[in-house]
């Protein structure tokens, strides 16, 4: 019995595939959708236009984000603020701070409290006033660590946002 000659076979050619970007079916890889989603053949979309519509989504979404900033804070302060008294505490100082909101809009804010003789750069530390209603003052009193649980002259800046 003669064995008949095999022919060696060649490899057969594997052509690379993605998913289709609607349905998920394989397509080439230079296609993003298949026959079924694009009927018509029609031309895809350049990477740079993709990229270009993501960048602009992008900056439109930056300034939308700046405008309703702008419109949401408008009217809030400027805020004026003065330590009223200092007293220890077991934790600290009780320090007793009067804020003024001189602007058209009830706002909270941040005040650092300060050593009045302090060098640049001393210490201090921040602290969160309630809300201070539009045109009024308010007076509270806040617990700070930064100085210790001896009195001392202290000064505050308060910020507007």
């Amino acid at each position: 019995m003669t064995r008949p000659a095999t022919v060696p076979s060649t490899p057969a050619r594997v052509e690379t595939t993605h998913p289709c970007l609607r349905c998920g079916r394989p397509v080439p890889i230079v296609d993003s959708l298949c026959e079924l989603c694009n009927p018509l053949g029609l031309k895809q979309p350049a990477a740079t236009q993709v990229h270009a519509l993501a960048a602009g989504g992008i900056v439109l979404f930056v300034v939308l984000l700046a405008v309703l900033a702008r419109v949401g804070l408008s009217g809030v302060g400027p805020f004026e603020g003065a330590v009223t008294g200092v007293a220890a505490q077991p934790a600290g100082l009780g320090v007793t701070i009067s804020v003024s909101n001189h602007g058209s809009k009830g706002a909270a804010t941040t005040c650092r409290v300060v050593a009045v003789d302090r060098p640049v750069g001393g210490a201090g530390q921040i602290v969160q006033t309630p809300i201070v209603p539009a045109g009024e003052s308010l007076t509270f009193t806040a617990t700070v660590t930064a100085f210790g649980d001896t009195p001392v002259d202290l000064a505050v800046d308060c910020q507007s946002p």
